[in-house]
């Protein structure tokens, strides 16, 4: 079953109009390519199950060090991908912790739901349809992606460096409610009229000296403005935005966090050109903001995390047999559930789910 990790942030802000002090924070930076070497099946859409055909943008990992005048110091991660499951996570923050004895709660890794990046794994698994050729290369992939985010990290804890923070918010219209009320029920569609949120929260981050290093932008929106009928490599709207605003804003690092868009798809979508639009969109939005007047940031960083679970539902032999016969993303799940069965495992009682709550303040 994909599991996707859900992560809360919180980025509660005390603004503060004096002029934050040059030795308040230090800032460190790095950007590692995760693009595949060789093709792999993609994410997000259980139809799709023959690898991508062709890269129409390269996707990356990108970190961002923080560490306040107590020393206490964070690490915030993004990446071009659908999600990081807790298998595949916990590992490379055990190693991050093990190697620079950063604590748990001090390490948040992001991804931003693109339906466009390649999917993860670390069991060679066919039952979604995939060869096992093309599940061997999952499992590659995925284990030269955790080395390439603790390698990420490393770098950008070991490039920190006198800086100042500062924030500001706008607005990007292309979210669109997508719980559409038919005669039928709801079903995912076009709810011009349902509730969305449309915020672009923006942190950008200067040197010492007022130049602009790295900008932190997020949106409450689905990564899906292509669909299972796409097979290039992307970062959708959330990659094209980055690109947009390092393109304007050169030597800058631009990085991207999803913020709780359940509810939420692009509009329009369905093309690359939609893609490349909705990204310029969000692009030119942050942009507007970084020229504007800013609140500057302050300390303590507080960084809390913990666990919840939640539980699942128990599906008896017959049950998921039924389930096999329905649609693609049911079905692809019942097979992955009946596999485990049959190699006698017991079946998942609860889904783990990390929150994180950080804190800024005066």
């Amino acid at each position: 079953m994909k599991t996707i990790v859900g992560i809360l942030l919180f980025l509660l802000i005390t603004p503060d109009y004096a002029k934050a002090a040059e030795t308040e924070w230090k800032a460190g930076l790095a950007t590692i390519k995760i693009t595949p070497d060789i093709p792999v099946p993609m994410a997000g859409y259980a139809s799709r199950t023959k690898p991508f055909e062709k890269v129409e943008q390269d996707i990356y990992a990108k970190a961002l060090a923080l560490e306040d005048r107590q020393g206490h110091r964070a690490v915030l991660v993004t990446t071009d991908l659908l999600g990081l499951s807790r298998a595949i996570a916990e590992p490379v923050c055990d190693r991050i912790q093990h190697t620079i004895k950063l604590a748990r709660s001090d390490i948040l890794l992001n991804s931003a739901h693109t339906h466009s990046a390649p999917t993860l794994s670390l069991e060679e698994r066919t039952e979604s349809g995939v060869t096992p050729e093309d599940a061997r290369n999952i499992v590659a992939y995925t284990r030269s992606l955790q080395d390439k985010l603790v390698e990420v990290v490393m770098q950008a804890l070991s490039r920190l460096e006198p800086a100042q923070l500062s924030w500001s918010s706008g607005v990007a219209n292309f979210a669109m409610n997508r719980r559409e009320f038919t005669l039928r029920g709801v079903i995912l569609g076009v709810n011009p009229r349902g509730l969305v949120d449309r915020t672009v929260p923006v942190l950008r981050v200067d040197s010492a000296e007022g130049k602009l290093r790295a900008v932190l932008f997020g949106y409450a929106c689905h990564n899906t403005t292509l669909t299972q009928t796409n097979y290039n490599l992307c970062g959708d709207y959330a990659g094209f935005a980055q690109a947009y605003v390092q393109e304007r804003q050169p030597g800058a690092q631009a990085m991207f966090m999803i913020g709780c868009g359940g509810d939420a798809n692009p509009y329009p979508r369905g093309t690359m050109a939609d893609t490349r639009e909705n990204g310029a969109m969000l692009g030119r939005e942050v942009c507007r903001i970084l020229d504007g007047t800013l609140r500057p940031v302050q300390g303590p960083l507080t960084c809390v995390f913990e666990q919840v679970k939640l539980p699942l539902q128990q599906f008896s032999r017959a049950e998921l047999e039924k389930m096999t016969n329905g649609p693609s993303w049911q079905a692809g799940n019942a097979k992955t559930m009946l596999a485990s069965v049959d190699r006698g495992e017991k079946p998942r009682d609860c889904l783990r789910i990390s929150r994180r709550r950080v804190a800024i303040r005066r």
